[in-house]
């Protein structure tokens, strides 16, 4: 999913401070040919945040694209950091762009009516102002899936073009190694506990993460709170009006297994960087990777004959709470109003948008794909048993609605970083006690 450690911060902006990467601003990728094109051809600008698998992905179809189109040039821009969102600002501002980001990620969630006074997303504030162009009649949005076109609706209007979804709350397993000590894909809690217990005794960390880059560790909440809280929007109300507690004998749940989850981890996780975490999963250092599913390209790219699986953590001891694998938006790709070449602009998204162009984006990609029926790499089928008719149950970090008042453990919830080996927090009732009040002065 893109480069990862700019779009993982948007994907959990609370859990960690990271350094801010200033725009490549004379180093913007142009993947589309030559910007100084011919006076007489037509030339259209896309602008995204930089990632290598997505990159190569419109790389393909500008190609495709300018082939099927002759006298077209596409001048595709990338850029990495913490100033995209300005950069593309100023050049809407300057109708120097006619395909960007739109949605960042998480479609557009507008705020519900128990988190006041809090601010909607750039997205939602970007529609309200009509920023951005109407699409709603483009007879290639019905190609997506209508569960997941819903989640980008504003007002009964589609203003955006998904790009697919980021799985959250799934384990990655080294299948040679499940094989090798007769393991199952565990579906309950108790049979995730038989698995580490094998696991450790025959000498084998159950567990990798990458714990220097610390959001990492994150990961296993989407999972955990999917499982133990079958109604997450419940509790993200009940928080906000003061009728649940983070005292409450399932928060204090999902921090306990959380525990062990980090006791079962590979030594000396904490200070391993995400970047060597592929490499290491493929060697063995680890049987289980709680991780997204953005990792897949990497994960090949380690080792292209290394076999793997991903299957949903299994936090309950109910099997039915762990039945799918949470995800999140990812970014939508959006003309602004701004556009000089809001036609050309359309054309090159019902080629983007046709089921064999889009399979082949997805496919090499590592989303989910956000249109039904595709065919599809070994893994990403295999991840389809996991994923509810409509292609998309949104994690954790979907639902829930940061209290910016709110103190810092309980920011997220839940307070991952302060459980050690990251923090010093041994006794996750007493963790629960200071996250609770943390929520809770920011209702006052």
């Amino acid at each position: 999913m893109r480069n990862h450690s700019g779009r993982r911060r948007r994907l959990i902006a609370v859990a960690a401070t990271l350094t801010s990467i200033a725009l490549l601003a004379t180093g913007c990728s142009y993947l589309g040919g030559d910007t100084g094109a011919a006076s007489n051809s037509k030339l259209l600008r896309i602008f995204v945040h930089s990632n290598g698998p997505t990159d190569a992905g419109f790389k393909k179809i500008n190609a495709l694209f300018e082939k099927q189109n002759p006298g077209v040039k596409v001048e595709m821009t990338t850029a990495v950091g913490a100033d995209f969102a300005t950069t593309r600002n100023t050049r809407m501002t300057a109708k120097d762009v006619d395909i960007t980001e739109g949605s960042e990620q998480g479609g557009t969630s507008q705020l519900p009516a128990w988190a006041k006074d809090q601010k909607p997303t750039a997205w939602v504030q970007g529609l309200q102002a009509g920023n951005w162009v109407d699409l709603t009649d483009q007879s290639f949005l019905k190609n997506f899936s209508s569960g997941i076109l819903k989640k980008y609706e504003f007002k009964g209007k589609q203003y955006a073009v998904p790009t697919g979804t980021s799985h959250l709350s799934g384990v990655f397993y080294n299948k040679a190694l499940f094989a090798k000590y007769n393991l199952a894909v565990p579906t309950t809690w108790g049979k995730l506990e038989t698995v580490m217990k094998t696991l450790k005794a025959n000498g084998v960390a159950p567990f990798i993460i990458g714990g220097k880059d610390s959001w990492p560790a994150s990961l296993p909440i989407a999972g955990l709170v999917q499982s133990i809280y079958p109604d997450p929007v419940a509790l993200d109300k009940g928080l906000w009006e003061g009728k649940v507690s983070l005292t409450d004998p399932k928060a204090v749940e999902v921090m306990d297994k959380l525990k062990t989850i980090y006791a079962n981890t590979a030594s000396n996780w904490a200070g391993m960087d995400y970047a060597s975490i592929p490499s290491r999963f493929v060697k063995g250092e680890g049987a289980m990777l709680p991780d997204g599913g953005w990792e897949i390209p990497a994960i090949q790219t380690a080792d292209p004959k290394f076999e793997f699986g991903y299957f949903p953590m299994p936090g309950s001891d109910n099997a039915a709470n762990n039945k799918y694998i949470a995800s999140k938006l990812e970014f939508s790709l959006s003309i602004p109003s701004s556009s000089k070449n809001q036609d050309l602009a359309k054309k090159w998204l019902a080629l983007y948008s046709d089921p064999k162009v889009y399979a082949d984006f997805i496919g090499g990609s590592g989303f989910g794909p956000a249109q039904p029926d595709l065919k599809l790499p070994a893994v990403l089928s295999e991840i389809q048993q996991y994923l509810p008719p409509s292609g998309f149950t949104p994690g954790w970090d979907q639902v829930f609605h940061p209290n910016t008042k709110a103190g810092p453990l309980a920011m997220i919830p839940f307070a991952f970083s302060s459980v050690a080996p990251l923090g010093t927090e041994t006794d996750m009732a007493g963790l629960a006690q200071k996250m609770d009040v943390d929520w809770k002065a920011g209702l006052k």
